[in-house]
């Protein structure tokens, strides 16, 4: 994976004072009671700010989706309380929460058309039938399908039915909209088209998005704010530039993008952990000029991935370390000696990581 961090704009201006949309306090969710009880989230703080996209980012069974579910209403939290424009949504059911969720499956009605299906929520609330058809017309321009408002699902590709369920979702003008991996179901092209427009979407919608996933990449592309989270605990919360070059602990390192973890001692850093980036880390043929600092090593593997190429190397003493180059290092291949280099600046230390298993 490339460095994001040139491709991502400050989309927030640091004299910005953002409002705080929903918060998270202190909440905990075990499903079953007694020995054989399973911690999905364990007390849990955070808050969303109006107007972001925030993102939840985390391996399967983090507890992220099941932290979605409870701000949607579909879960009830074991203990904390969750606020949403500072009113307590905790018995609050899910249709009078100003909430709407985008699913992984999409779950558009196969028998209506597209403009029947993205009314529907707004004829449950008994909206006039002039203000649902200006309404309707609106979102659909939004998402770009006004011409196929008579088609049915069956006869839209996956992005096009990706944007019915979310013009869907954005029809009743919802204050929070959460996306379950809305976009897994997509080929990797129409995926970073999609990631395109959710962000186009969020922003001239206004509505605060919060995104579930397990994919780095897109979290990294799409986000204002990202919470990592592992064993049902968020472990680090920052901008997506933030999160990729200042990781808080060896977890958030290692699961966002590729990172070498290297024991400080090696790294003239006693005690703790560095972790190094493989774009910032260079290779140079041992014996040529500048090769005396660094790390001595020999190359294992070189895969070419079309935008760069993935150096494995072996160090003296047997440490694996990556570099990812833009270009090929010249007369550097499988089996060359080199050694290894890097600028002070690119180390960073980070914590080892202390949450353990769930309790």
């Amino acid at each position: 994976m490339t460095h994001p961090a040139a491709a991502i704009d400050d989309r927030r201006s640091p004299a910005a004072q953002p409002r705080t949309l929903v918060e998270v306090a202190g909440v905990t969710k075990a499903f079953g009671s007694g020995p054989g009880s399973v911690v999905a989230l364990a007390a849990v703080s955070l808050s969303i700010f109006e107007n972001e996209f925030f993102t939840l980012l985390g391996p399967s069974g983090c507890g992220k989706t099941t932290l979605l579910r409870l701000v949607a209403g579909f879960e009830h939290p074991s203990a904390g309380v969750i606020r949403l424009d500072g009113r307590d949504l905790t018995e609050l059911p899910p249709h009078r929460r100003p909430v709407n969720t985008v699913f992984q499956s999409y779950a558009l009605f196969p028998h209506m058309s597209v403009a029947e299906n993205v009314a529907f929520g707004l004829e449950r609330l008994g909206k006039p039938r002039a203000e649902i058809t200006a309404r309707v017309r609106h979102v659909l321009s939004l998402v770009k399908l006004e011409a196929m408002a008579d088609r049915r699902p069956a006869q839209l590709s996956g992005g096009q039915q990706q944007r019915v369920a979310l013009a869907r979702a954005l029809a009743p003008a919802p204050r929070l909209l959460l996306l379950d991996e809305p976009l897994s179901a997509l080929d990797q092209k129409l995926r970073r088209e999609m990631q395109g427009e959710l962000k186009r979407l969020q922003r001239e919608t206004g509505v605060t998005f919060v995104l579930v996933t397990h994919d780095q990449e897109e979290a990294l592309a799409m986000s204002d704010r990202i919470a990592v989270m592992s064993t049902g605990r968020v472990l680090q919360i920052g901008g997506p530039a933030e999160i990729y070059d200042r990781p808080a602990t060896r977890f958030v390192a290692d699961f966002i993008g590729e990172a070498n973890l290297l024991p400080g001692e090696l790294v003239g850093r006693p005690g703790g952990t560095v972790a190094i980036r493989p774009e910032r880390v260079q290779l140079v043929r041992a014996g040529e000029a500048g090769a005396a600092e660094g790390l001595p090593g020999t190359v294992t593997t070189m895969t070419f991935l079309g935008s760069d190429v993935l150096y494995e190397v072996t160090l003296a003493g047997g440490t694996a370390i990556k570099a990812r180059l833009r270009d090929a290092a010249p007369g550097v291949e499988a089996g060359s000696a080199v050694v290894a280099r890097w600028a002070k600046e690119a180390e960073r230390p980070v914590a080892e990581d202390t949450a353990g298993p769930r309790p």
